[in-house]
């Protein structure tokens, strides 16, 4: 077990160390070029189609993999891939309406300028893309091959990389940036579903089944409702903040955020490797569970507050790597950093929630944790700015984290054995 997960985890670590250092490396080519005013309106833009992203998931990965049986995992995969198209487009659309009626103040250039908006529009098309990305790790996930999502990955990032250096050096306009990202995620999924029919020998074509859709929309709509409120309470300080404060501060806490989001997805790759082989031990030996849920929280905690430290060392290097102008992202960083623990535990405790066939229970964890974030940012954003929202982001984190485990502990699945 811990070999598989140590593998699959890995995997996906290498995968997110080229994205980052992808995402990194960009970053720093718009700051220099654009400055922290300039970065936030890129962060507004990606931030806001982020959303959707969250939408078109719906925790139907999740299901997925908890349902799929090797015999029918072809068709259901089909079925997937029709019902995340259909999603995709649908939100994409609606993106894309939304953009018109964002606010904008032309006096102040508080709010989403006209750019900003042109922007949403071109960067709605990685709501597809990315929809159909998480589809092909679903499949990946199962089969216990994330070394393939580090495949597309790599030649993703290998396009939005070039694009974005071209822009730069050739002195490109602010929405190539947006474009070299459209087309990094069309080389990701070409590069995905090509080694799906590597694996499988056969091309995997969309298939929109009603029956499949409505049954793994029935299992999967508790963890989509307290993703898209885990959502709210986890990026809605981006959009209160470029409604409140200068595009300015919004640079300053998106780029401390670039780093800080990077390494919460090492918690999510512990979780995605330990999630199936829980669940597979959880229905034959529950001793074994538990001993395994025990060992496996010790070593999150213990590489969390490795993270923490390493964070916190980097955020000195802000300054170096850019320039003077991002100095007020070092503090932001360091404040989200002290909420990394938090994260490494409650990505594994949501996933427990779920072996345990109590998923609805997170509607009201993250139902409780998106109210109160969002009334602590309205009410501190305004009067202290982007270091309230990375402390505000801490602070709920640290709620979630009680909420969970108070739901597990009290669970009767989790004294009983499974069904």
């Amino acid at each position: 077990m811990f070999k598989k997960v140590l593998y699959n985890t890995g995997s996906q670590i290498v995968g997110k160390v080229i994205s980052a250092s992808t995402t990194l490396l960009v970053t720093v080519l718009i700051g220099r070029s654009l400055g922290p005013a300039g970065f936030g309106q890129f962060t507004k833009i990606f931030v806001f189609v982020g959303y959707f992203y969250t939408f078109v998931d719906f925790g139907l990965n999740t299901i997925f993999v908890k349902f799929a049986k090797e015999e029918n995992l072809p068709g259901l995969l089909k079925s997937l891939i029709g019902l995340r198209i259909i999603l995709a487009f649908s939100f994409a659309i609606l993106a894309i309406l939304i953009s018109f009626i964002l606010p904008f103040n032309p006096q102040t250039g508080i709010g989403f300028s006209p750019l900003v908006k042109v922007g949403i529009i071109i960067a709605s098309a990685t709501i597809v893309t990315q929809a159909l990305l998480t589809t092909a790790n679903a499949y990946f996930q199962k089969i216990l091959r994330y070394d393939f999502s580090t495949v597309a990955v790599f030649f993703g990032s290998v396009v939005i990389l070039s694009g974005s250096a071209f822009v730069t050096f050739s002195n490109g306009p602010f929405l190539g940036y947006v474009v070299a990202y459209v087309l990094g995620g069309i080389t990701f999924i070409a590069m995905a579903y090509f080694l799906i029919f590597k694996k499988l020998g056969k091309i995997i074509l969309p298939v929109f089944s009603k029956q499949r859709s409505l049954k793994l929309l029935s299992h999967s709509w508790p963890i989509g409702v307290a993703l898209i409120f885990n959502l709210l309470y986890f990026r809605i300080d981006v959009l209160i903040l470029a409604n409140w404060r200068s595009s300015e501060e919004v640079g300053l806490y998106g780029l401390a955020y670039q780093f800080f989001e990077a390494s919460l997805s090492i918690p999510i790759f512990f979780a995605n490797a330990l999630y199936p082989i829980l669940n597979g031990i959880y229905q034959v030996n529950l001793a074994e569970f538990k001993k395994q849920v025990v060992s496996w929280l010790k070593i999150l905690t213990a590489v969390s507050l490795l993270l923490v430290i390493a964070l916190i060392a980097i955020s000195y290097f802000i300054p170096f790597i850019y320039d003077k102008r991002f100095g007020g992202s070092v503090l932001a960083l360091q404040i989200l950093a002290i909420g990394i623990p938090f994260f490494f535990i409650s990505a594994l405790f949501w996933h427990l929630l779920i072996i345990y066939g109590k998923q609805k229970l997170l509607i009201y964890i993250y139902g409780v944790g998106a109210v109160i974030n969002l009334i602590a940012n309205l009410i501190f954003i305004p009067i202290y700015g982007y270091l309230a929202a990375a402390t505000i982001t801490v602070v709920s984190e640290a709620l979630i984290t009680f909420l969970l485990f108070m739901a597990i502990h009290y669970t009767k699945n989790y004294q009983s054995e499974p069904t």
